[in-house]
């Protein structure tokens, strides 16, 4: 049988991060309501107040809000390296750029979580982190560094 500690972890962190996304919303558009100022902001900040709104209402339905299973979660060994490998993402942005970088952030971090498909890794990587770069360098208004995908 499994014991249920009381943890408002879960929740508070939800809540930080509504709560985070709502206050920059908002200052996006008192800075400014032209549509190039929120076009990216404010598709991105629904989808995140949906998100939060979701897991809230699915941890409430299971009444596992306020609850974590005593099963001890990730153990600190496995957390470790992707915080390096996220830490090392964002220092080789700008040697790398932004879609060389990407790939290999995704390559790496599946590899790290268990997948040994070389196929899947490598499509799945490809795809992911040129259409991620190609999507972000259409979208802003500012050139990112690139590698491969021109400026």
């Amino acid at each position: 049988m499994t014991t249920h500690k009381r943890d408002y972890g879960d929740l508070l962190v939800l809540m930080a991060l509504a709560g985070f996304t709502l206050w920059y919303l908002m200052d996006a558009i008192r800075v400014s309501s032209a549509i190039q100022n929120l076009l990216l902001i404010l598709p991105l900040s629904l989808v995140v107040l949906a998100i939060v709104l979701l897991e809230v209402a699915i941890r409430l339905k299971q009444g596992t809000l306020l609850t974590r299973p005593d099963d001890g979660g990730e153990p600190l060994h496995r957390t470790l390296p992707v915080v390096g490998l996220f830490t090392a993402y964002v220092i080789s942005l700008e040697t790398l750029g932004f879609d060389v970088a990407t790939v290999l952030f995704v390559a790496l971090f599946l590899l790290l979580k268990g997948e040994r498909n070389w196929l899947l890794l490598g499509g799945y990587s490809l795809a992911f982190g040129f259409g991620t770069a190609f999507f972000f360098a259409e979208m802003l208004p500012y050139p990112m560094h690139m590698l491969v995908l021109p400026d």
